[in-house]
């Protein structure tokens, strides 16, 4: 019967702590792009549809969510 060597069973364990760990962030990178993409899908529309001042407004709004991704700057 082959003997478990300690730092074999370490090496699992930090191996299936960052598996979980990348999972999560995987996660949480795909929210994060889906919830970007709705908005940003939303604003184009409303670009889309309006005229004059309130186009702008879109417009702005649009500008301020791609500034959003820099990560000191809030969207809302």
């Amino acid at each position: 019967m082959p003997e478990n060597n300690p730092d074999t069973e370490l090496y699992w364990l930090i191996g299936i702590v960052a598996a979980i760990i990348l999972f999560g962030l995987l996660v949480g990178l795909c929210v994060f792009i889906n919830d970007f993409s709705s908005e940003l899908r939303y604003l184009n529309n409303e670009i889309g549809r309006t005229t004059g001042a309130e186009r702008r407004h879109w417009i702005r709004q649009k500008r301020r969510l791609w500034l959003s991704l820099i990560p000191f700057v809030k969207y809302r």
